[in-house]
């Protein structure tokens, strides 16, 4: 019996042939006694894409080819799973068994495997088994999914008073034919619409099986044979062979009733729930009703299940009085879901071999055991796939979902635009295509695209938005059948092309520092530090600096428009709230608060006896008045007060002040009080003395030594930074290199002069250039900054920024700030997978000569700042390098084209940020020191 996983059969005549195979590769068969059938199941990791055929040995060693005929009169069956799983079945009273007192039942077959459908070049394989059934019932029906089978005790009954006589229709019917037939012979005759007889050997040639065994007699026949009769029994199509086998010899009349009957479909659906149906009382084998139930047991997979699984897996097995329904929940354990396309629709069916086993009692038979193998598949089911919209407009990256799907189903394409790619090919071009699994089996897809690719969309749908536009065509397979459907998607996105404005800062010992980031619509709004607007001689006074995109200011944490929140003995916490509201309508745009601890002295104790406080006026107690403020003696009032101050300056002996004395301590005592109905204020202040204490001053004099001036020799260095935005606030650590940037990403680098105190001092980039390992001189190679400026031929070029002073940054002149568009290299249009490093060549010079167009900060050629003087060129000499890298991009094939350079310049610095020694040039020159910095 030959079949194919490409879903094709090949029929063969029977034929026999000598058996030459060898044992099956471990893992390929397995093999299962399931009560009087014999199963074979072979794993389809050794058939797929293959033909293979399944025979059985007959008792001469020589294999049987079967037909889907001889398959059924034989007692066969093959079926292969929708995953592509072949299960062989055998009736223990086979054709081929070997069977041994009607007890234990031997079977060998052999398995071809082979390339071609002809099953040329096959490989052979012998797999027997064996499998004990006993004891058998009086009489045992099977009804497989290509034939019936039944099987009856023929043995002589002893006669006994119990002895009921059976109704004599079928038996009188054959008297005639009994009376006709020639002595020592098996007959056959069928009752239909017309009686008709045959002999064995002529019921054989017509598709049925007959055999007796030791204690047995067996007839077995396909539900389309002639002789089948369609009966409806309680609603249930039944299909029907009434029979009597008899064996006549000349002094002996031997009949029995291999009457068959099964059914051959009553099975309903829902979306969630199985129903199948089967007729508890079958009229054609039970001559008179009522019967007695011995056992109903349903099973799965040819296993019979005991009540506690039945209702763990939520099946029901009912037993009426005159059905016996089986319910199975579509998805239960025990079955499989598999997906298919119809009418170019993605949906699903479930799989489940159900089983169903009764056992009986009536006036005829001892006990009857009817037995129902029932695959059972439901409808296609319709489950379109849906397509989810996660995208977040901020991200700028559409981030769409399609599902959800069986594990049977794969992404093998995705048309996005006009392009078709692979899921591998669209991950390459930066594309992020990822498989998502679930813990019901199910599976759904994920696709990242940027805006900004080419393949999106893009036009504007107002003055303040833009619309974006990704169209997609999925292209899925089915597995293993290899059926490929498409579903198309569009997701649009709309982005408010409005950047609002953006507000940082940080805090030092004495001062809030702020910076204001003005954002796409220029400076649209008023700010407001507190409640005062920052206007007049507010910006002088809070050293307000700005330019084009951004403005500074700088505000001591004791100012009027700081708010204090806690007050401790060593420090007060202040918190600055600015607020920026639209100039014309005055809503607010956006607001910032900024808290920090600044170390203050709040009691100062004087030797001379006398002690200092000072009070404020915290959040908590709005209606605190500074004037009004007292010690514990109402009449010690402050000193000095303003709106959110008081100072208190009293004598020990004063002012309510209390002593006492703790070890070698003499400790006063006092309270900064307020009190009025509803708010309180509470600030104790102590002033602590040793009582005993022993000072040792030594000095010592000499004469004043004459000043000399000498030039001297140091160490400057050198930091270049990668900046996390354009505020150049916060900067990456060494630990988060490589970064990981998208095309085109904005890449902010920072180089600043360390330790000078220097302000003639000027810091220049002359060149700056990418390259794709860490060592610099390496190729290939492409610039970003070309004697001091961007450099001309690149598409997205270098954006200077410009510095100013705030707490971080003292003398401007010694840092430099550019932005680079993140980029990748290519060779012959390919991209280059890996990370980038940037290095920088760094020189200095003397600020004051204004004629120096590196100073001046102009774009000239190296040979006119070489030939310019003596120092100059020893400037050249002792030139100096600072790296940062490595940004690792994310998978793209939009790169730039390779440019190779002649490059003297060796590496300094690999990864992460790094610091170099630096030599000054002009007016001031420093001796080379080499520092291993960079070789961690």
């Amino acid at each position: 019996m030959a079949r194919c996983l490409r879903f094709g059969i090949t029929l063969l005549l029977a034929l026999a042939t000598t058996v030459w195979a060898q044992v099956p590769p471990k893992g390929f068969v397995t093999t299962e006694c399931q009560g009087s059938v014999m199963m074979i199941l072979l794993d389809r990791s050794f058939l797929v894409g293959k033909y293979f055929r399944i025979d059985p040995i007959n008792k001469q060693g020589q294999s049987v080819s079967l037909s889907p005929k001889l398959a059924a009169q034989c007692g066969y069956s093959l079926s292969v799973d929708f995953w592509g799983n072949a299960k062989f079945l055998a009736s223990v009273l086979s054709c081929f068994a070997q069977n041994t007192n009607d007890e234990t039942y031997k079977l060998a077959v052999r398995i071809g495997v082979s390339p071609n459908s002809d099953m040329s070049s096959s490989s052979s394989y012998m797999q027997t088994m064996t499998c004990p059934y006993f004891p058998w019932a009086t009489r045992e029906i099977l009804c497989e999914r290509n034939y019936m089978e039944v099987s009856v005790r023929r043995g002589v009954p002893p006669i006994g008073s119990s002895f009921v006589q059976d109704q004599p229709e079928d038996w009188s019917n054959i008297k005639i034919e009994a009376a006709a037939a020639d002595s020592a012979v098996w007959q056959v005759v069928f009752h239909g619409s017309e009686k008709k007889s045959m002999t064995v050997a002529q019921a054989i040639s017509n598709g049925y099986g007959i055999s007796t065994t030791p204690t047995r007699i067996m007839l077995r026949a396909a539900y389309n044979a002639t002789e089948v009769q369609l009966q409806e029994i309680q609603t249930v199509p039944v299909a029907v062979i009434r029979s009597t086998t008899f064996y006549k010899k000349r002094w002996m009349l031997m009949m029995v009733d291999t009457a068959v009957a099964c059914p051959i479909y009553d099975t309903s659906f829902t979306e969630d729930m199985i129903t199948w149906k089967v007729p508890r009382v079958l009229t054609p084998l039970v001559s008179a009703t009522p019967i007695k139930d011995l056992n109903v047991q349903m099973g799965i997979d040819g296993q019979k299940l005991n009540p506690e699984t039945v209702e763990e897996r939520e099946y029901k097995l009912d037993v009426g009085p005159n059905l016996i329904t089986v319910q199975i929940p579509v998805g239960a354990d025990g079955g499989y879901y598999k997906s298919h396309v119809l009418n170019k629709t993605y949906g699903t069916t479930f799989f489940i071999e159900a089983m169903l086993e009764h056992t009986w009692q009536d006036e005829v038979y001892d006990e009857t055991k009817y037995t129902v193998l029932h695959p059972i598949t439901t409808p296609f089911l319709p489950r379109p796939p849906h397509v989810t919209n996660d995208t977040v407009t901020e991200d700028q990256l559409f981030n769409v979902t399609l599902g959800t799907f069986l594990p049977d189903v794969e992404l093998v394409e995705i048309k996005v635009g006009q392009e078709t790619l692979t899921v591998p090919e669209a991950n390459l071009k930066g594309y992020n295509a990822q498989e998502h699994s679930f813990p019901n089996g199910s599976k759904a897809y994920t696709l990242q695209v940027p805006f900004e690719d080419p393949n999106v969309q893009s036009e504007p749908t107002s003055p303040v938005t833009r619309t974006f536009t990704l169209t997609i065509t999925y292209v899925l397979n089915i597995v293993p059948e290899d059926i490929h459907f498409t579903h198309p998607a569009e997701v649009i996105a709309t982005v408010k092309t409005i950047i609002p404005p953006t507000v940082t800062g940080y805090c030092d010992i004495a001062q809030f520092y702020i910076q204001v980031t003005y954002g796409n619509l220029g400076r649209n709004w008023i700010p407001f530090v507190g409640s005062t607007e920052l206007a007049g001689g507010l910006l002088a006074q809070y050293n307000y600096s700005d330019n084009a995109t951004n403005f500074w200011i700088a505000v001591p944490y004791n100012s009027l428009d700081v708010t204090y929140e806690v007050i401790h003995s060593s420090d007060i916490r202040s918190r600055l709230d600015l607020t920026l509201k639209d100039i014309e309508t005055m809503v607010v745009v956006t607001t910032f608060s900024l808290s920090c601890s600044f170390p203050t002295k709040m009691i100062e104790c004087f030797s001379n006896g006398t002690m200092a406080a000072l009070a404020v006026k915290v959040e908590s107690v709005p209606s605190l008045l500074p004037n009004l403020l007292t010690l514990r003696d109402p009449r010690c009032r402050p000193v000095y007060f303003d709106a959110f101050n008081a100072v208190f300056y009293f004598s020990v002996n004063s002012c309510g002040t209390t002593r006492r004395f703790d070890n070698n301590f003499m400790i006063y005592e006092n309270e900064v009080l307020f009190s009025i109905p509803g708010n309180s204020y509470q600030f104790a202040i102590a002033c602590h003395f040793q009582i005993n204490d022993t000072k040792v001053v030594q000095f010592m004099y000499q004469d004043n030594i004459q000043h000399v001036i000498q030039p001297g020799f140091g160490d400057l260095e050198v930091v270049m930074r990668l900046s996390l935005d354009s505020s150049y606030s916060i900067f990456y650590e060494s630990q988060d290199y490589p970064l990981v940037k998208y095309l085109r990403t904005p890449l902010y680098f920072e180089v600043e002069l360390m330790y000078s105190q220097d302000p003639q001092v000027d810091l220049v980039l002359e060149n700056c250039w990418a390259t794709y390992s860490a060592d610099r001189n390496s190729l290939p190679q492409w610039d970003v900054i070309v004697e001091s400026c961007e450099y001309t031929a690149d598409t997205y070029k270098t954006l200077f920024h410009p510095v100013s002073s705030n707490g971080r940054v003292k003398f401007p002149s010694h840092f430099k700030r550019f932005e680079v568009k993140m980029f990748s290299f290519a060779e012959d249009q390919d991209a280059l997978k890996g990370e980038i490093y940037f290095h920088c060549g760094v020189v200095m010079c003397d600020a004051n000569q204004i004629s120096d167009s590196l100073c001046n900060k102009q774009c000239v050629s190296a040979k006119r700042r070489i030939g310019r003087s003596a120092e100059w060129r020893d400037a050249e000499k002792a030139k100096t390098f600072v790296s940062s890298g490595p940004v690792d991009l994310v998978r793209s094939v939009n790169a730039r084209r390779v440019r190779h350079r002649n490059s003297y310049w060796s590496l300094v610095a690999v990864g992460g940020v790094c610091s170099v020694v630096l030599f000054v040039s002009g007016i001031v020159a420093f001796k080379k020191m080499q520092k291993d910095l960079c070789s961690k």
